[in-house]
């Protein structure tokens, strides 16, 4: 039995592509239009067939053509549609937003074509609220505001997937549960189109740890022996450095003194919410928070334990488990981009090991 296929879209920086490659499958065909995603695809995977333009315009015929594998012959398609409109950091416009929303349907839309064995998409935490059709309804809850159709998106999603025939699960992963150095909240919807249960893997650590579960890794684990002189490292403004010069390490802006959180947040200082990564130093000791695609900004600060900078491009992907030999193209932020926005490849691995083993079942029972 040879490994099975998969065709990825989506790709980005392949943190996915890379963890299912882990796991035993053959990536046979990737796709991104972002410039820096295609030549980091291209450096790193020279032949590996690739397609570079609008995602709208790709067809079923296109991938079977490139690839050489015939219809219905795709094991697993997988990838990461644009998260931003969902993302609980951003605006949350679902559908609304006519740029970035609608490409979710686009996967299903390539589903539909290719019908592979299994799929598996990946995104935010805030696609489990996101709605259809997102604004804020006038009436209250229990003195909250609703959200219009709240999670809505994902029955949708959901609804259209299981009217193709696949059986469908999802559910939210903590990347640390699974080897990853990183507190990083991603969904994942699991589908099977031969009526396969739809299941997915335990972790493998916890933050207490125990007999079968090991203790989450840490930034000091994952930065342990990296040498890196050639990455990228963005930089703070003098007036960020003033503050983040004030915090030790593992702390953020709690550690000021109030007088200087009024002055240095300004009107955040006054929020509810959403303020913990203002003034961040990260820990070597603990794992690290989400990695983003703007480490140097106040609000999302990503300042490296003990030295006054951002993290660099490099250790970012180490802390995103990316191997040391994957090297990312482009701008500096689109580097940032790229590993920001990427599944960890370790949390990649283990689901997919989990897929494969259901597909290679499948496969076992279908030829006896």
């Amino acid at each position: 039995m040879g490994a099975p296929n998969c065709v990825s879209v989506f790709s980005g920086g392949m943190g996915l592509d890379l963890g299912l490659e882990q796991a035993g499958f053959d990536i046979r065909f990737a796709a991104d239009s972002m410039s820096a995603a295609v030549a980091t695809a291209r450096a790193n995977r020279p032949l590996l067939p690739y397609y570079d333009s609008d995602i709208r315009a790709l067809s079923a015929d296109h991938i079977w053509k490139l690839t050489g594998l015939p219809e219905g012959g795709v094991d697993l398609l997988a990838g990461g549609p644009p998260c931003q409109s969902f993302s609980t950091a951003g605006k949350r416009l679902g559908l609304d937003d006519s740029e970035k929303g609608p490409l979710v349907f686009e996967f299903v839309r390539l589903v539909k074509e290719l019908q592979p064995k299994a799929f598996l998409m990946e995104n935010v935490k805030g696609l489990l609220s996101a709605s259809v059709r997102w604004r804020q309804l006038p009436y209250n809850n229990n003195g909250k505001i609703i959200d219009e159709l709240h999670g809505s998106l994902l029955r949708e999603l959901c609804s259209q997937l299981e009217k193709l025939g696949y059986s469908i699960k999802y559910r939210e992963f903590n990347s640390a549960d699974y080897g990853v150095p990183q507190a990083r909240q991603r969904v994942f919807l699991l589908g099977y189109r031969d009526g396969a249960s739809v299941t997915f893997p335990e972790p493998t650590h916890a933050k207490e740890p125990s007999l079968f579960l090991e203790p989450w890794r840490t930034i000091g684990d994952a930065l342990e022996g990296l040498v890196d002189d050639d990455s990228y490292c963005a930089k703070f403004s003098e007036r960020k450095l003033k503050y983040l010069r004030m915090v030790p390490e593992g702390g953020n802006w709690r550690h000021l003194p109030e007088e200087i959180q009024k002055e240095s947040m300004g009107r955040a200082f006054y929020a509810k919410g959403g303020r913990s990564g203002y003034w961040r130093r990260l820990s070597f000791k603990s794992p690290s928070p989400t990695i983003l695609t703007e480490p140097q900004n106040a609000s999302t600060a990503l300042c490296h334990p003990v030295e006054d900078r951002p993290l660099t491009v490099r250790e970012c992907a180490r802390i995103q488990t990316f191997p040391d030999d994957w090297k990312f193209h482009g701008l500096g932020r689109e580097q940032y981009k790229l590993v920001g926005n990427a599944v960890p490849v370790l949390l990649a691995r283990a689901i997919g090991e989990h897929v494969k083993s259901t597909l290679d079942a499948g496969a076992a029972v279908t030829s006896a």
